[in-house]
């Protein structure tokens, strides 16, 4: 990387993180309303919901090269193969300690929420050895690899991303640690070329787990789109220093509000297919203008609520799968109780069945699945966060009564 002074984009970045954190929960939601409506017959919006995802890459790729462009300011050396390998290994770490705590939950939730009859997405043979067995694969980060294929199969579904996250996030961190200016002169390229390789290449777009060459789909997609998170940055870093009048903040508000507009159009009720594509310019639209932090839409999003919603958005992530059976199973367990009155009228037209006969599902089991998911992932990573601090607190103590022993 050549030398260069630190950049406002450095110095103000910790002030401009909260809004690109509510999109962090927004778009987790959409992931999760996606996975409840695999087990309705009826009344989808989100058919095409997996794309959500496409975000979450994206946003990876800008902050590895906004992370590096921090690390590497004023450094005129180059970086040694050693460091930039310790880089990637650092990345995937610090991954791995955030996704462990919270995989060990959502896996005991898999097993010990009893499937649900109506959600047939998790697997053909339902036996809870074969489950157990089967969870190898999300302990070992292989989901979505041919590894862990399994017909797609695993018993947490949805950590597919987070594998093809850490071995790409790797492989870019490593690269753009080496050499900054040619990785940034290269992401675009990568990106464009990826994308354009899945695109001829898959039968079921946005798909993961089918097979392309000697990776799947998922890693495709990683490498795509991580690549358009860097280049994204580069784009970001040239016009972040420079100072936005009156007319740049409205064209640039309201520019953000139509690339949320859009993204959601072509997201509700849209099939699956090459179309699917167009919403990743207004997902880099929208992170880039989260960071920039002029539109009014992003000033007002920046705020503590959005941070905390950003914060669960993990947990969210990895627990929502199997706590679609525990929302079919509590809903069954009110129907059970309440016959008559105002809870039985509210639940009647819930859970996609009334007698024998499909109905579409309602905005009232979209809202309740997620207030599920919410209030357990607050607590689940209340819960971590404390042993986190109690672990903490513990070892900072060890260590202060470990020289006084030595002098005694």
């Amino acid at each position: 990387m050549s030398e260069h002074a630190e950049t406002l984009a450095n110095k103000k970045r910790s002030a401009r993180i909260s809004s690109v954190e509510f999109w962090r929960f927004l778009f987790t939601v959409l992931v999760c309303l996606y996975h409840l409506e695999i087990s309705f017959v009826r009344g989808k919006h989100l058919p095409s919901g997996t794309s959500a995802v496409e975000f979450f890459f994206i946003l990876a790729g800008f902050l590895i090269a906004m992370s590096a462009n921090k690390s590497l300011a004023g450094r005129s050396d180059k970086v040694t193969t050693k460091e930039a390998a310790a880089k990637a290994v650092d990345f995937v770490w610090k991954k791995i300690k955030a996704i462990y705590p919270i995989l060990l939950v959502a896996l005991i939730l898999r097993y010990a929420i009893p499937s649900s009859s109506s959600f047939s997405f998790i697997g053909q043979d339902t036996s809870k050895l074969s489950q157990i067995l089967n969870s190898e694969w999300d302990l070992l980060f292989m989901v979505g690899t041919p590894f862990g294929y399994n017909n797609g199969m695993t018993a947490i579904v949805p950590l597919w991303f987070l594998t093809a996250l850490l071995v790409v996030g790797y492989i870019y961190t490593f690269l753009i640690y080496k050499n900054y200016d040619l990785t940034m002169f290269l992401s675009p390229v990568l990106g464009v070329l990826f994308l354009s390789y899945f695109g001829l290449n898959s039968s079921l777009i946005l798909d993961f787990n089918i097979k392309m060459g000697f990776l799947t789909a998922g890693m495709v997609r990683a490498f795509a789109e991580i690549g358009l998170g860097i280049a994204l940055f580069g784009l970001y870093n040239r016009i972040a220093q420079k100072k936005l009048g009156a007319f740049w903040i409205i064209a640039l508000t309201l520019l953000e509000i139509y690339a949320v507009y859009r993204y959601f159009a072509l997201t509700i009720d849209q099939p699956t297919g090459l179309d699917n594509f167009r919403r990743i310019v207004y997902i880099m639209i929208i992170i880039l203008l989260s960071f920039m932090n002029v539109g009014q839409v992003s000033r007002i999003l920046n705020n503590p609520v959005s941070r905390w919603l950003g914060s669960i958005s993990l947990a969210m992530y990895l627990c929502h799968y199997p706590l679609v059976s525990f929302y079919f199973n509590l809903l069954n367990a009110v129907k059970g109780k309440y016959r008559t009155g105002a809870i039985a009228d509210f639940v009647s037209d819930m859970g996609g069945y009334s007698g024998w006969s499909s109905i579409p599902m309602t905005w009232k089991d979209r809202l309740v699945y997620i207030m599920i998911v919410i209030i357990f992932t607050a607590i689940l990573t209340l819960a971590i966060n404390g042993c986190r601090k109690l672990l903490s607190k513990m070892r900072a103590k060890k260590g202060e009564k470990t020289p006084a022993a030595a002098t005694v």
